[in-house]
């Protein structure tokens, strides 16, 4: 009885020995598929990962973009209000005088400029009338040929100012003199105060064929209520051509 029960138990030992033997290589069998599946999962995980801030970022460009241009619209609307307004504000001189009555200024309206106005005078000689003298000096009777804008006028034969700045003073005579030296001033006087020569031009005229012109210009500093005038020293018998386009007198303001 006892052989048989030390057999039995012997038996059994054996038996749940191989059942767990096989049960380990199970598990381990398991175990490493578990690894497995965890390593092929990590890069899917991370991939996922990157996607997600990639369309993140995306959707945050996109939101960036679509507010600036919102802004830039905006403005543009605003830069075309106001233009508008400052067109629609502003009067015009003469037509013939589109090459210089405008002057730009950077404000974004159309082409990023404003454009505003910009004040000039240019007299011609009067053709219905002659040069006559004034003391020791020949005065050239003038005509308004151009004219815009509030800073400048005229009176008579002078140009008067009406807001101080930096302007461009020109003058051209076409004298008819023969053999003798011809030329013109053009000088400033302000308020009680004596006259100050700003420009002069002296020409050589020959004995024959006797048309020579003379030009002179600048930039000057003018204060409000100067005057400017135009005149012929020490020449009384100055014979001058009183042809618009060969006798004139001008005045451009800067700033």
């Amino acid at each position: 009885m006892l052989y048989h029960a030390l057999l039995l138990v012997s038996t059994l030992t054996v038996f749940f020995s191989f059942f767990l033997v096989y049960k380990v290589t199970v598990l381990e069998d398991d175990i490493s598929k578990l690894r497995g599946d965890i390593s092929n999962l990590k890069p899917h995980s991370n991939e996922s990962t990157d996607g997600m801030r990639t369309g993140m970022s995306r959707t945050w460009e996109r939101s960036k973009q679509a507010t600036s241009l919102n802004s830039q619209r905006q403005t543009e609307k605003d830069s075309q209000t106001l233009c508008s307004s400052t067109a629609s504000s502003q009067t015009l001189g003469s037509p013939t005088a589109s090459s210089l009555r405008m002057k730009q200024e950077p404000a974004g309206c159309s082409g990023g400029t404003v454009v505003v106005q910009q004040s000039f005078l240019q007299l011609s000689a009067n053709t219905k009338k002659q040069p006559f003298v004034r003391g020791n000096v020949t005065v050239i009777p003038w005509t308004v040929a151009l004219h815009q804008g509030e800073a400048i006028s005229s009176t008579g034969d002078r140009i008067i100012i009406q807001q101080e700045g930096l302007f461009i003073v020109f003058g051209q005579v076409l004298f008819q003199s023969p053999g003798t030296i011809m030329g013109h001033i053009v000088r400033s006087r302000g308020t009680g105060q004596r006259s100050t020569e700003l420009l002069r031009c002296l020409q050589e005229m020959p004995q024959t064929n006797c048309a020579n012109t003379c030009y002179t210009g600048g930039m000057v500093k003018l204060e409000r209520e100067d005057e400017l005038e135009l005149v012929i020293p020490d020449r009384p018998q100055a014979q001058v051509s009183m042809d618009a386009d060969s006798t004139f007198f001008g005045i451009i303001r800067l700033n």
